[in-house]
């Protein structure tokens, strides 16, 4: 990431209004799946790796024959600086969900930089935010919709705001469910903006654009459903901290968005290797940069609704 940078003229209360101006990807990327991340990572538990060529317009890899994914690079991460207040309200949120034994990762000093503050002998390692996250100040939000064209609205929790960015994504699907999208580094040009006063319309980051969402729509898609059932018995790794008594023995959970966008994933992913002829890892990979996790209803309870939505328009010949 690159930051903090000092933006003239804005003040704590202010927001900031980023415009992305234009993104130059790298010529090489990545999307790896790192044992014990991703959505799915009880089921994928062994490392994976597929390398992709990159151009402005495609990405292509020997790994992944057959497939061309279009380019739609955007920064996953981009945020500003909390003051102290907030620092110590997320600090102290994050603690109690990992005593009670949740998902989150806490200050973690080794080879964090900068070292003077947040390394093994650092004078603020326990108050060093882990990136991994999002919070109030955006960070690593992976809005896939935050392309060239989109503006980002960021609320000033000190002067100058401190902003950071970083973390460039040739191509994600909505979810980036494998925990890595098409990675890459890139060189990208923003345009910072100071809105006095704006901090009071958020509480966290938001966005807004014109039509550029609309090369995020494929001209052909497939789409698949899931549902939040399980198989009795089951405790599904993201809910393992909250006891299974009562959840494993049933076979159906009640408004459970996750569950459903499990199985969302997990019928794609099934979809695509007998179809397809791709491994279960390719076809994970694939869903992570080119399938869309999108809530299709939050009302017919107990069996709320996520669609698995797949670009088709990446299957091209060699």
């Amino acid at each position: 990431m690159t930051g903090p940078v000092y933006i003239e003229g804005a003040k704590k209360g202010d927001s900031i209004a980023v415009t992305v101006v234009d993104i130059e990807p790298d010529e090489f990327g990545t999307t790896t799946v790192v044992p014990g991340f991703g959505f799915l990572r009880d089921l994928f538990t062994d490392p994976y790796i597929v390398h992709w060529d990159l151009n402005r317009l495609e990405a292509r890899s020997k790994d992944m024959p057959g497939i061309s994914v279009p380019n739609n690079s955007f920064m996953g991460t981009i945020g500003v600086l909390p003051d102290k207040e907030e620092l110590q309200k997320w600090l102290k949120r994050e603690q109690e969900l990992a005593d009670a034994g949740g998902a989150v990762l806490t200050p973690q000093p080794v080879e964090a930089l900068p070292a003077d503050l947040c390394g093994v002998d650092g004078t603020a390692k326990s108050e060093c935010l882990r990136t991994v996250p999002p919070r109030e100040n955006g960070g690593n939000v992976d809005a896939r919709e935050t392309i060239v064209g989109t503006t980002i609205l960021l609320p000033c929790f000190i002067d100058g705001c401190g902003l950071f960015a970083g973390d460039v994504h040739f191509a994600m699907g909505g979810g980036e469910v494998a925990g890595t999208a098409i990675e890459t580094g890139g060189r990208v040009t923003l345009e910072a903006q100071v809105r006095p006063g704006g901090a009071k319309l958020q509480t966290t980051m938001h966005f807004e654009g014109g039509s550029q969402l609309k090369q995020l729509a494929p001209s052909s898609f497939y789409a698949i459903s899931g549902l939040p059932v399980k198989s009795e018995g089951e405790l599904p790794v993201f809910e393992t901290y909250l006891g299974g008594e009562k959840i494993a023995p049933l076979a159906n959970l009640s408004e459970d968005l996750t569950l459903a966008a499990r199985n969302a994933t997990l019928n794609m992913i099934d979809f695509l290797v007998k179809t397809k002829g791709l491994t279960r890892e390719q076809a994970y990979v694939l869903t992570s940069v080119a399938v869309d996790l999108n809530i299709a209803q939050v009302v017919d309870y107990p069996n709320v609704g996520v669609t698995a939505i797949l670009n088709r328009d990446v299957f091209k010949e060699q």
